[in-house]
């Protein structure tokens, strides 16, 4: 049996450790055949980029290796004669650069393209030694590169840049830290692109990856001859992820055909180029991996890829983007949002524009964008495994967010119960219990447990003092929620709370005053008032996730 490619994106290893791969060496004639002297393709994290783009350069390079046996690019074999190892070939990725300051990021920079020109030019100390002198040479290296090679072999060079935006990436999301970090490194890989890519008489051709066209105005403001293929452009689209039938043919090779539907409802989902039911490879391998050793299908459902992707620009938009909380509230709640996308929109304008964010979004793989006019597009989560980190991050998000809320609600709970004033603390109780509530799944006929629980749970995190109580007689009923104070000389008055379901939003204000009616017509007063203290009724009522709480006039 095969083993499962876990991690890896060397295709030489891929071939020589008879590695499971799936077929995707067609990319390369595809590719070369697009229009374009540099090609930039933009896929999310973990979906074959980097295996792409080292397949690639095995199979151009003057050096590669004998790899390619019975692999479909051999089939063309017209292609293969004119193209197969004819080329000097850079490969080049800037998947290490994540530093959180322009120094480390600078000195990162530059060791790595150091490294690239030692691997390349070792029997010419004399461009070495210029490096090792000059710091701004740097910025020159790979069109210095690209030279060596052409008079090297006489024959124009391919360059494949592989991660170009992680640098940039990094750049923004620690600009707090450091503030020269992201117009310092812009301006470097801006140097460093332009010269190797603009008008370059050494270069056959470019291909560049990434997971954004960030930085549109600044990267390559200076280039003119960039071809750009998002994951909304109709080509390329089979080639990164996996497909319905290469995903049934791996579960069927190692013995789990019949897991196909939960992996489907799982990692599949992803629309590339309006092709729909694209796998997420990562997760899909590590699903098998898990499933072979042991686990149940159960228990190999994990959410593998959002634990490892290198997410903190997404999160770093949910947290800090208020507007967003009622958007991804319709999301989690199945309903499709149609929202602008640009393309070609870069991390510095999301600054500026919020709705930028959909573009963040879409681009990383953490929704579907499919067009529905020249600049809209709808947008909705693609599987389960996404889902999960919606429900995650935005509860997170919901926990500080509330924090500050809670901390009110308690204070007015005090002032509600010591003095009698309860208008504030019944605005900050609908307030609280409309947001906090806003993303959990509430089905119809349990609603009103789960609100019942949730403000019993919720009152109950600062009551030291008070008792809180469900569901005792009291009158001729039973009260659905009441607190009041332990001893007397804690406060006056006891609130008690009848909450109520409406069958539309149109009667809900309606079902709140029945609520707030109940508590006089069964009389659930008499057991505080026998008590001693002074009774405040409060009746509330829920439709789905909206919510009225009324008081006594």
């Amino acid at each position: 049996m095969k083993r499962l490619p876990i991690g890896v994106s060397n295709f030489e290893n891929m071939r020589r450790k008879d590695y499971y791969y799936v077929d995707k060496t067609l990319l390369i004639k595809d590719a070369y055949e697009l229009d374009g002297e540099i090609k930039l393709i933009t896929r999310p994290r973990r979906f074959g980029k980097t295996l792409n783009m080292d397949m690639i350069k095995e199979f151009y390079s003057i050096d590669g290796k004998d790899l390619f046996d019975g692999l479909k690019i051999m089939n063309e074999k017209e292609f293969a004669s004119e193209h197969f190892h004819q080329y000097p070939v850079v490969f080049v990725s800037f998947k290490t650069i994540k530093q959180t300051n322009w120094k480390d990021a600078k000195r990162a920079l530059k060791k790595l393209l150091y490294r690239i020109l030692i691997d390349y030019v070792e029997d010419s100390s004399s461009i070495l030694k210029i490096y090792e002198t000059d710091d701004t040479t740097y910025e020159d290296a790979l069109l210095d590169l690209t030279a060596f090679l052409y008079k090297r072999y006489e024959k124009k060079v391919i360059l494949l840049i592989d991660e170009y935006d992680v640098p940039i990436e990094a750049a923004y999301t620690y600009q707090h830290k450091d503030p020269d970090y992201y117009e310092e490194m812009v301006s470097f890989m801006r140097n460093l692109l332009t010269a190797s890519l603009k008008d370059n008489p050494y270069l056959e051709f470019a291909i560049l990856t990434g997971v954004y066209r960030v930085a549109k105005e600044s990267i390559f403001s200076g280039l003119n001859n960039v071809a750009t293929y998002t994951i909304l452009s109709k080509a390329l689209q089979t080639y990164y992820g996996f497909l319905e039938d290469e995903v049934y043919e791996m579960l069927k090779y190692y013995g789990l055909k019949s897991d196909i539907d939960a992996v489907r409802d799982w990692y599949n989902g992803y629309v590339f180029g309006g092709v729909e039911g694209i796998y997420n490879p990562w997760s899909v391998i590590y699903y098998v991996h898990s499933r072979i050793v042991g686990n149940s299908t159960e228990e190999a459902l994990q959410p593998y890829w959002i634990n490892t992707s290198s997410n903190d620009i997404i999160i770093k938009q949910i947290e800090s983007n208020p507007f967003l909380q009622e958007e991804l509230d319709k999301l989690l709640s199945k309903e499709e949002l149609i929202v602008p996308i640009d393309p070609f929109l870069s991390l510095r304008e999301i600054d500026e524009n919020p709705s930028g964010v959909w573009t963040l979004l879409a681009s990383a793989g953490y929704l579907n964008a499919i067009q529905t006019s020249m600049d809209r597009y709808k947008v909705f989560i693609p599987n389960k495994e996404i889902e999960k980190f919606y429900k995650t991050r935005v509860m997170r998000w919901i926990e500080k967010k509330t924090k500050f809320m809670m901390y009110e609600l308690i204070t007015s709970l005090d002032e509600a119960i010591v003095k009698g004033r309860v208008d504030r603390f019944a605005r900050l109780l609908e307030r609280y219990l409309s947001s906090s509530l806003s993303y959990f799944d509430i089905g119809y006929d349990d609603s009103e447990r789960v609100y019942k629980a949730f403000v019993l749970g919720m009152l109950s995190l600062g009551t030291n003092g008070y008792f809180v109580e469900t569901e005792v007689e009291s009158g001729y009923g039973r009260v659905d929620v009441a607190i009041y104070p332990k001893e007397r000389r804690y406060g006056k008055y006891a609130l008690v709370m009848e909450l109520k379901r409406a069958d539309s939003e149109d009667e809900i204000e309606k079902v709140a005053k029945e609520a707030l009616d109940q508590i006089e017509e069964k009389r659930y007063r008499e057991k505080y008032e026998k008590l001693g203290y002074k009774v405040i009724p409060i009746g509330i009522a829920f439709c789905g996730k909206r919510i009225v709480v009324k008081l006594e006039k």
